[in-house]
């Protein structure tokens, strides 16, 4: 098996137990991936306009407004009237929901952590390099072509 076989094989192990381990700790939490993913993005942010939601997570407008209302509806996020424009509404995160994206992190650093423990200081550096062009590649992948790579 060469270079590339080896790293796609544990890139899809790698892949599978994340998402296994962000299913157990949603399934916790009692959100699924695509609504954590929402809240992650109002954590950074505070508050948007939904449009924008559709933008930067790459869903339907309608697929926003049926997880808006299902967070709303767990007292998570909440819709307010955009103040310059009343025919928008911004989606703003709670307390509760600012903490449960908290945690949900805290899990998966503490993996990270972990296994960061294991490699030298040099190494780290390099595994940081790597993670930031990787999220830069991902970003100018969907900017340009909305996902087809």
């Amino acid at each position: 098996m060469d270079e590339k076989e080896r790293f796609l094989g544990h890139l899809r192990k790698v892949h599978l137990r994340f998402s296994r381990f962000y299913a157990r700790v949603l399934a916790q939490a009692g959100i699924s991936l695509p609504q954590y993913a929402l809240l992650n993005e109002l954590a950074h942010a505070e508050s948007m306009p939904m449009t924008e939601v559709s933008g930067r997570l790459h869903i339907t407008k309608p697929a926003v407004t049926h997880l808006v209302d299902r967070l709303e509806k767990a007292g998570l996020l909440k819709r307010v009237p955009y103040p310059k424009d009343r025919r928008v509404y911004l989606v703003e995160i709670q307390p509760r929901g600012r903490q449960l994206v908290r945690e949900a992190q805290e899990k998966a650093l503490n993996i990270f952590l972990k296994t960061l423990a294991q490699f030298s200081n040099e190494e780290r550096k390099i595994m940081g390099r790597f993670y930031e062009l990787l999220a830069q590649v991902i970003d100018d992948i969907l900017a340009k072509n909305g996902g087809k790579s």
